[in-house]
């Protein structure tokens, strides 16, 4: 026996010093990650001379003129442009053939004119543009055939331009963060319409915004950051460590409930929490690198916007639910045995809510026999704000541009946000009307449609602000300013209600997230008076229980 506990003693220390082993290596691995992650952050700049836009560029009698790049500079400052220009072909008649800077104080004006005659007499900048032969060589155009080739003609221009532009024209123009939109024209083409001899180009162009030298009195320091991304790193530190600290306190909550019950409610808030707080970190890791190097880092910025939508997508499923009477009890909701078949006044919006009252049981029902709607409408409410992201990315694909009214994606997402307001206050207005709602209960909500519907109806209206009454160089900052504080705020409110005490509210006192799960027959019968089986009510994790009614 001795032998026996002796043998037992050392399997145990051994499966001991394992268990380190394996824990030191979490413990590297995670201190690793988050040094990357600082060096990153922290690391000197670098000013690289690096692409910052490319693509391609073709002049006609109908389009004489061609935007290639647009640029925020900052006050008191000054741009450096390393523009590349390829010709396919020769470009037969150039005399006429400039590259031109205008300032958005014209821009308005330039784009209402017809003429490219008088379009130019706006311009703050005009360069020739001289072509070189470089020889003939292999066509690397998308639609050449394989193995074809080509004349192959270059034009290099590098300039700089000051901010504010021209200060001895009249009248002198504010000194304040200012865009310049960069192009090249020929305005012959709309007298001659010779199209079949302009050949196609490309182009790739490096723009520097040149900053006054905190280090260096009377020089500039030169990097890729426009004046439109200033002061946007602090916000997403605050959005980090807000996120956090809420996904920290939900994690809390989780972790005490570790092999006993937690409604999967929690969960899904702090996913909202977590997914909102990756976006932030991928926009600012971009960020950093865009500042160094001109391009940043597309898999990062792609990321934080699909991460962002992921997050909307979330909290808008959310509190629909919440509307719909997820989480509260049958009789309250409308469903109970008490409900008698005179109530079918209300039927047809209850069918109309009944997809997202309970959006988790749904998603697993998919894979079973029980309801299938609730789980189709949650999928395609993810899906729909992840594919708007991914439209605004084919817009502008530097920084995450998924809340902006200026392209069809961001029009539309406004568009499904007053929907989905819509359905959330015909979702609380069927609770307040339907079962035996509490006084207590429908005094909270009304309070929790006001603020729902701020959620739904506050981003369309500080994007129709910000478009409509902010200067352009100042609507990008403000925008997106406004989305982080309207999702933080939501966040923190739905952490509220899931993480608050039985004595916080009257929902809290009668919510099925604090309280254990009865699980009987006739809670089933009176959340499904029909028969019918919505999905199941638990799922396990390991020893834990996820409620999901």
């Amino acid at each position: 026996m001795a032998m026996a506990a002796m043998a037992t003693m050392a399997t145990m220390a051994a499966k001991g010093q394992h268990n380190q082993r394996r824990h030191g290596k979490m413990q590297s691995h995670t201190l690793l990650l988050l040094a990357t992650i600082l060096l990153l952050l922290l690391s000197p700049k670098h000013h690289v001379h690096a692409k910052l836009s490319s693509g391609t560029a073709h002049l006609s009698g109908v389009s004489t003129e061609s935007l290639l790049v647009k640029f925020s500079v900052s006050t008191s400052s000054s741009a450096k442009i390393d523009l590349n220009l390829t010709s396919y072909g020769m470009y037969e008649d150039e005399k006429d053939l400039r590259f031109r800077i205008y300032a958005d104080d014209d821009w308005a004006e330039l784009k209402r004119m017809p003429l490219c005659t008088d379009k130019v007499k706006l311009s703050q900048r005009n360069v020739p543009i001289v072509f070189d032969f470089q020889g003939i060589k292999q066509d690397d155009r998308p639609d050449a055939s394989k193995g074809s080739s080509v004349e192959m003609y270059t034009a290099r221009i590098e300039h700089e331009i000051t901010n504010p532009p021209n200060p001895h024209r009249k009248p002198m123009k504010k000194d304040r963060p200012r865009y310049f939109y960069f192009t090249i024209d020929d305005c012959s083409l709309e007298k001659s319409f010779h199209d079949n001899k302009v050949p196609d180009m490309r182009f790739d162009m490096s723009v520097m915004n040149g900053r006054p030298s905190m280090a260096r009195i009377g020089k500039r320091d030169y990097d890729h950051l426009p004046a439109d991304e200033e002061g946007i790193s602090t916000l997403l530190i605050l959005t980090i460590l807000s996120s956090g600290g809420l996904a920290l306190l939900l994690f809390y909550k989780l972790a005490r409930t570790i092999g006993g019950e937690v409604h999967v409610a929690i969960l899904v808030v702090m996913a909202a929490c977590l997914t909102n707080g990756i976006s932030a970190l991928c926009e600012l890791l971009h960020l950093k690198a865009f500042n160094s190097n001109g391009y940043g880092i597309y898999s990062l910025d792609a990321l934080s916007g699909h991460f962002e939508a992921v997050s909307d997508s979330m909290v808008t499923l959310i509190l629909l639910s919440i509307g719909g009477g997820w989480t509260l009890p049958s009789d309250v909701t409308g469903g109970g045995m008490s409900s008698s078949s005179s109530s079918s006044s209300s039927s047809s919006g209850n069918k109309l809510m009944k997809g997202v009252r309970n959006p988790a049981g749904s998603l697993l029902a998919l894979g079973g026999n029980g309801d299938k709607k609730g789980g189709f409408v949650a999928i395609a409410i993810i899906l729909v704000h992840v594919g708007l992201a991914q439209w605004g990315r084919t817009f502008d694909d530097d920084f995450d541009t998924y809340h902006a009214l200026e392209h069809p994606p961001g029009r539309c997402l406004m568009i499904l946000r007053f929907a989905f307001g819509l359905c959330f206050v015909t979702g609380v207005g069927i609770l307040r009307s339907g079962g035996r709602c509490p006084p207590s209960l429908m005094s909270f909500l009304t309070k929790f449609a006001v603020v729902g519907l701020s959620y739904f109806a506050s981003l369309p209206g500080i994007s129709m602000f910000v478009g409509s009454v902010l200067p352009y160089h100042q609507r990008h900052q403000a925008l997106h300013w406004g989305a982080s504080m309207v999702q933080a705020c939501c966040l923190g409110s739905l952490t509220w209600l899931f993480v608050g005490g039985s004595d916080a509210s009257a929902y809290h006192r009668l919510s099925r997230v604090g309280k254990h799960h009865e699980g009987g027959l006739t809670e089933s019968i009176a959340a499904n008076p029909d028969g019918k089986v919505t999905g199941p009510s638990l799922w396990r994790i390991g020893k834990t229980k996820v409620r999901l009614d």
